[in-house]
């Protein structure tokens, strides 16, 4: 590999979210969704350049990162795009909450599924909008939607927008296009607009799975929905704070920008220097990152044979996450247990799905075989355990 992703810099004692949580305590941080690897070097050198200019006021958004975004997608996913269709925004949170008020009305519904990433779940409360939630099912090997309560919540008439993620976090199912016609009849036969989250999108791990934009399948669809994007996953830049949202409706779109004056910071004047050296520089680093991340999802396959009561029941087809059903350890409260062995995993039940833990999986491998070793001596002593 021309990319060293066995070494990474040390990030405990420096500004990480990820790792401040866990200061001076033993516990191996594989939570919040970043990784651990250093970005590109195209990226990195384009960020000491723009520091060494020295002044750091308002960022413009020049038309060279919009034109990056357009031509990335056009040579990534075939979807043409105009530069107007793009609003840049600081993460895509904001967006999730710009696109349910841009779509309803307080008291109206917004269609869920939940195990989802936790703004899913908690946007609509916050916009006092009520959440139509149903889980997702596992059917012949795969995670995917139950249709027959999808279609019933989508036919409420107060249901008004669905929040779709895709790649799934935190399943990692990358929806076949079967699938996304499927979902796409729905939202036409009841009128939805659909926020559509597809940050993981140039993660796919699966050789056999191919991602499909949403919006990029109809002139009608990219009518009615709202694609959030960034390349802050991907090529690891989240703490440059740069997403962007994708509106071909012109109408929707003034909504959207309206709403999202009030929810939303200026973006990183980094952030947009990095995502346009990202997608213009960043491909041969992709590609290589994605077999890493392979090699470490087939240790986790390996490793999870000597862990009765730990269940993945589907492997990942995208990005560096992957979901654990623990429930047959018989722990009170899994997470904990995992912290007490010096773990520290994302808590299943913040998004929506009790008795799972989700492992951020994007670090050194020797890292992960630390985790996985400290993963066997929990379910060691599981009261569960077979």
């Amino acid at each position: 590999m021309a990319f060293n992703f066995d070494s990474c810099p040390e990030r405990s004692g420096t500004d990480s979210t990820k790792w401040h949580k866990y200061a001076d305590r033993d516990i191996i941080p594989c939570w919040i969704a970043d990784m651990d690897f250093m970005s590109p070097p195209a990226v990195v050198a384009a960020v000491q350049a723009r520091a060494a200019h020295g002044v750091y006021g308002y960022p413009a958004q020049r038309d060279t990162v919009f034109a990056s975004i357009v031509n990335h997608l056009r040579r990534r996913h075939g979807w043409e795009i105009r530069p107007e269709w793009i609003t840049f925004m600081c993460s895509l949170v904001p967006g999730i909450h710009a696109s349910i008020r841009a779509a309803t009305q307080p008291g109206e519904s917004v269609v869920t599924t939940a195990p989802v990433y936790p703004p899913f779940l908690t946007a609509p409360v916050f916009s006092e909008r009520n959440s139509l939630k149903l889980e997702m099912v596992f059917v012949d090997g795969r995670w995917t939607f139950d249709w027959a309560k999808l279609e019933e919540a989508c036919a409420q008439p107060h249901a008004k927008i669905l929040l779709l993620c895709n790649p799934y976090n935190p399943l990692a199912r990358v929806f076949d296009r079967a699938e996304l016609d499927r979902l796409a009849a729905l939202v036409r036969k009841h009128d939805l607009l659909v926020c559509s989250d597809e940050i993981h999108c140039d993660l796919i791990l699966d050789p056999a799975a191919q991602h499909t934009i949403f919006a990029a399948m109809s002139e009608d669809l990219a009518a009615r929905t709202v694609t959030l994007m960034a390349a802050s996953k991907t090529f690891n830049i989240a703490g440059l704070t740069c997403g962007f949202a994708i509106i071909p409706d012109a109408n929707l779109r003034t909504r959207f920008r309206r709403i999202l004056q009030g929810l939303s910071l200026d973006q990183n004047v980094f952030g947009l220097i990095a995502t346009q050296a990202a997608f213009d520089h960043g491909e041969p680093w992709r590609l290589e990152c994605v077999e890493y991340l392979r090699g470490n999802l087939d240790l986790i396959e390996q490793e999870l044979k000597a862990m009765p009561g730990v269940v993945l029941r589907q492997r990942p087809q995208s990005s560096f996450l992957a979901w654990f059903d623990v429930t047959a350890l018989g722990f009170a409260d899994p997470h904990a247990e995992f912290e007490k062995g010096g773990i520290g995993f994302s808590n299943g039940a913040d998004f929506g799905g009790p008795g799972h833990v989700r492992l951020n999986f994007g670090c050194p491998r020797e890292r992960l075989r630390e985790i996985l070793r400290r993963m066997k001596a929990v379910v060691a002593r599981a009261p569960g355990r077979p």
